[in-house]
């Protein structure tokens, strides 16, 4: 496998639906929220890590912090199956996208999905070193997965209605 994933992950707008600003100390715990969620997710993880945290850590309230994370050298990757991840493993496949970076990326979509289900993280997106990205739209929201290979073909699914 070849690379770092970069992972886009929005907190909860929460606050906008409440009448608060982005500065609101609302705006705030939401992206506290957001950080306790990503740390939770990779820090014991030894098959990958964080090597750039972006501004999740930061004091004051960010929309979307981008993460970039790395696979552990000859890493073993164990996922729980969520809604959509048979499709997304199908796509990945069908496309050709490496399979050690095509099981990296579901056990990303796996750890963050579990966050958003947990009301702690809205949308997130995965973008592969190899052009390939993922959105992943939260379950109260539009609950799509979408994926836009490096050919410029995209294709989506409602995951929600899915078992697995």
């Amino acid at each position: 496998m070849d690379g770092t994933i970069v992972v886009g992950i929005y907190r909860r707008l929460d606050n906008r639906l409440e009448g608060l600003d982005d500065q609101s100390p609302r705006a705030l715990e939401l992206h506290n929220r957001r950080k306790e969620a990503l740390h939770d997710a990779f820090d014991t993880d030894p098959a990958m890590r964080v090597t750039n945290w972006g501004d999740t850590d930061s004091a004051t309230s960010h929309e979307l912090v981008d993460i970039a994370v790395a696979a552990a050298a000859s890493a073993t990757f164990h996922y729980a199956i969520v809604p959509g991840m048979t499709w997304l493993a199908q796509k990945i496949a069908e496309k050709a996208v490496d399979t050690a970076l095509g099981e990296f990326a579901k056990a990303i979509v796996s750890k963050l999905r579990g966050k958003q289900d947990a009301k702690q993280i809205q949308d997130f997106s995965l973008n592969l070193p190899d052009g390939t990205s993922i959105n992943i739209d939260a379950p109260d929201q539009s609950a799509t997965m979408t994926i836009v290979f490096r050919d410029g073909k995209t294709e989506s699914v409602t995951y929600s209605a899915m078992k697995n």
